[in-house]
C-alpha cells in the first residue's frame, strides 16, 4: 500500500513537472502588433460580439423564412363517450349508411400562405437586416476600442519598464555615491550628517522604483486580462515609444463632420434611427386587415382504421382589428418616441465625436512640447549634476547641492516618460475618435 502511495506522488510530481515546463516553452512573443493580434482573437467580450452578430444573421433568416408558406402535418386520435359519425354524412339515403364508432383517427397536411399584412412581414425583414448591421457596427467599435486599450496599456507597460530601468540607473549611481561618502566619513573628510542625507536619498529613490515596478505588474495584469491569457505565458513586451509628433491636418467643421462620418458609434446611431423609423411603419400596419390562404387535406378513419375517408377543405381568411384597447395607437406613438430619441442620440454623439478629435489634438501638441521643454530641463539638470558632483569630490560644495541637483536631473527625465507616453495615448485617442485606429 505505501509503495502504491509512493509511486503515485511520483506520477503526480512529474505530471506536474511536465505541465509547467510546457506552459513556460509557450510563451507568446510580446509585441505591441501579436498583442493586438492575440487580443482579437482571444478577448471574450469581442467574442460575445461575434456572436451578436451570428445570433442577427439567424434572426435574419428567420425573417425571411417568414415570407413563405407554412406547410404543418398532423394527426390525432379521439375516444368518445357514445358512438358518433365517421364520415359525415354527404347527402340522405346514401348507401351503405354511415359508421358510427368511439374511437377516431385523423391525420393530414395543414398550408398556410399570408398574401396581405400590412407590409408587416416585409417590415419585420427589414428590421431584421438593420438589426444585422447594428450588431456588425458594434463588433466593429468594440475592436476599435479593444485596439486602443490594448495599445495603451502596451504602452504604459513600456513606459512603465523604461522608467524602472532609470530609477535603477540612478540608484546604482546614489549606491555608489554613497559608498564614497562613506570612506569620505571614515577619512574625517566629510560629516555623518552627509551620509545620513545620502542614505535617505537611497531609500527614496528604492521606494520609487518598488512603486514603478508594482505599477508595472499592475499594467500587466490588466494587459493580459484584455488578451485573454494568463500573464505567466507572456514575455516582457518589446518595443519603444515614439516621441516624434505627426503631422496633423486642419480640423474645419465640414473636415470634421466627414471625419467622425466613418465611425461605428456614428454609423450604428445612424442604423438605430432607420430601424426605429421602420418599427412605427412596421406598428401602424397592424391598422391594416389581414389576408391568408388556407387549405387542409387529411384522412379520417373508425375503429380499426376502417370506414377511411378523404377529406379537404380551401378558402381566404380576412382578419380586421376593429377595438383592441389602444394597443396599437400606443405602440406606435412608442415607436415614434424611440425615433426621435435616437435622433436626439445621433445629434449628441456627433458633437461628443467631434470634441474627441479636437482634444486629442490639443493633447498631442501639449505632450509634444512638453517632451521638448523635457528634453532640454534633462540635458541641464544631467549637466549640473555633473558640475555639483565634481565640486563635492573636491570639497568645493556640500552633498546637498549634488543630491538636488541629481533630483532634478531624474525628476526631468520621469517627466519626459511621462509625456512620451501621454502622447502616446493622445494618438491612440485621435485616431479612435477618428475612426482610423485600424487602418
Amino acid at each position: 500500500m505505501q509503495n502504491f502511495r509512493l509511486m503515485t506522488w511520483v506520477l503526480v510530481s512529474l505530471l506536474i513537472f511536465y505541465t509547467e515546463a510546457g506552459l513556460c516553452s509557450e510563451k507568446i512573443p510580446f509585441t505591441l502588433d501579436a498583442a493586438i493580434q492575440i487580443a482579437l482573437q482571444e478577448n471574450h467580450y469581442l467574442k460575445s460580439r461575434n456572436l451578436e452578430v451570428k445570433d442577427a444573421a439567424a434572426g435574419q433568416q428567420a425573417s425571411r423564412g417568414d415570407l413563405l408558406p407554412r406547410l404543418d402535418t398532423y394527426a390525432g386520435y379521439l375516444r368518445t363517450s357514445n358512438p358518433m359519425l365517421v364520415i359525415p354524412m354527404q347527402e340522405f339515403g346514401a348507401e351503405p349508411p354511415p359508421a358510427f364508432t368511439r374511437n377516431h383517427y385523423q391525420a393530414g397536411l395543414n398550408l398556410s400562405l399570408p398574401l396581405y399584412e400590412g407590409g408587416r412581414r416585409w417590415h419585420k425583414v427589414t428590421l431584421s437586416d438593420l438589426n444585422k448591421l447594428i450588431a456588425e457596427q458594434q463588433l466593429s467599435f468594440t475592436r476599435q476600442e479593444l485596439i486602443a486599450n490594448v495599445t495603451n496599456t502596451f504602452n504604459q507597460v513600456l513606459s512603465f519598464n523604461a522608467l524602472a530601468k532609470a530609477q535603477q540607473k540612478a540608484l546604482d549611481s546614489l549606491k555608489k555615491a554613497q559608498a564614497d561618502t562613506r570612506k569620505r566619513v571614515d577619512l574625517g573628510r566629510a560629516a555623518p550628517v552627509e551620509l545620513m542625507k545620502m542614505e535617505t536619498q537611497v531609500a527614496r529613490q528604492e521606494q520609487e522604483l518598488i512603486h514603478t515596478r508594482q505599477a508595472a505588474l499592475r499594467a500587466r495584469q490588466g494587459l493580459a486580462a484584455l488578451l485573454g491569457k494568463n500573464p505567466a505565458l507572456l514575455n516582457e513586451p518589446e518595443g519603444q515609444l515614439v516621441s516624434t509628433i505627426p503631422k496633423l491636418p486642419l480640423h474645419d467643421k465640414d473636415t470634421l463632420e466627414k471625419i467622425i462620418a466613418q465611425r461605428p458609434d456614428i454609423r450604428k446611431t445612424q442604423e438605430e434611427i432607420k430601424l426605429a423609423a421602420t418599427e412605427i411603419k412596421l406598428q401602424k400596419g397592424y391598422h391594416l386587415p389581414d389576408i391568408a390562404l388556407v387549405g387542409d387535406y387529411g384522412l379520417r378513419a373508425g375503429s380499426g382504421l376502417n370506414d377511411e375517408e378523404e377529406v379537404w377543405s380551401a378558402g381566404i381568411n380576412v382578419k380586421f382589428n376593429l377595438y383592441a384597447g389602444g394597443q396599437i395607437k400606443a405602440k406606435v406613438n412608442q415607436a415614434e418616441a424611440r425615433y426621435e430619441a435616437s435622433r436626439e442620440r445621433l445629434e449628441q454623439q456627433k458633437l461628443a465625436a467631434m470634441t474627441e478629435v479636437v482634444q486629442a489634438v490639443s493633447v498631442i501638441e501639449e505632450a509634444g512640447q512638453r517632451i521638448k521643454m523635457a528634453d532640454k530641463t534633462a540635458a541641464s539638470a544631467r549637466e549640473t549634476y555633473r558640475i555639483e558632483e565634481l565640486k563635492y569630490k573636491t570639497g568645493a560644495s556640500t552633498i546637498t547641492d549634488s543630491l538636488l541637483a541629481q533630483a532634478a536631473w531624474f525628476e526631468a527625465t520621469a517627466l519626459k516618460a511621462a509625456a512620451v507616453y501621454d502622447l502616446e495615448k493622445a494618438l491612440v485617442a485621435y485616431r479612435l475618435a477618428c475612426g482610423t485606429i485600424e487602418d
